[in-house]
This record gives C-alpha cells, structure tokens and sequence, in this order.
C-alpha cells in the first residue's frame, strides 16, 4: 500500500488556505482544493479527503502532489491542456490573406475621394 506524502503547512499557509477555504466569492474549484491540503495537513488519507469533499482519491493525490511542488499558486491554476490542433485555422489565414491581396469585393464603395479625403 502505498502512503500518501505528508504536508506540513506554517502558520501563514494554514490561514491562506484556510481563507481560500471558506470564502464565499472564489471559485468552487479553488475551495475544494484548499480544503484538500488542509485535510491532508491534518494528517488525512486521501480516501478519506476524497469522501469528504466529494472526489474521486486520484484527484485528491494529484492535488496533494501539485501542492507539495508549488504551493498555493499551484491550487490557483488548472494544468495546461493541449486540446484540438489548429489544422484549418492555417488553411483559412492563408485564404483570408489571399483574398485580401488579390481580390475586389463585390459590393465595394467607390474608389473616388470626396472633399473628406
């Protein structure tokens, strides 16, 4: 079985954490991870921490780790995340050039100044 890494928090941690924890204006997602570190701080198995706050202990884990390796900035922030590529977005920025360069609108105004040029 593996153990869980122990977090110690000092004062000044354990009041931000605890602030994070219950304020009303945050994001849930932020409070759910401060509440995480704190129970883990109380000495807590993440099987425990994940009934209480209603996530599956995997969560809980990687939470607890990004913890011990960033601090609270860590709680501040989702992992990046690759998602789709941006195949067509090239394709259409080369068009969209193309078009710009070398073509004339259909329903362009006409090319004449008047007195406000």
């Amino acid at each position: 079985m593996r153990v869980a890494k122990t977090i110690e928090l000092d004062a000044q941690t354990d009041r931000e954490l605890r602030v994070l924890s219950q304020r009303k204006r945050i994001e849930v997602r932020l409070q759910q991870r401060a509440r995480i570190v704190l129970l883990a701080a109380k000495g807590k198995r993440n099987k425990e921490i994940a009934a209480e706050v209603g996530l599956d202990r995997r969560q809980v884990a990687l939470w607890r780790a990004r913890f011990l390796k960033g601090g609270i900035d860590a709680l501040r922030k989702d992992a990046p995340r690759s998602g789709r590529p941006a195949i067509v977005m090239s394709q259409m920025e080369s068009r969209i050039v193309q078009a710009t360069l070398h073509e004339k609108p259909a329903n362009r105004a006409s090319t004449t100044c008047s007195s406000r040029c």
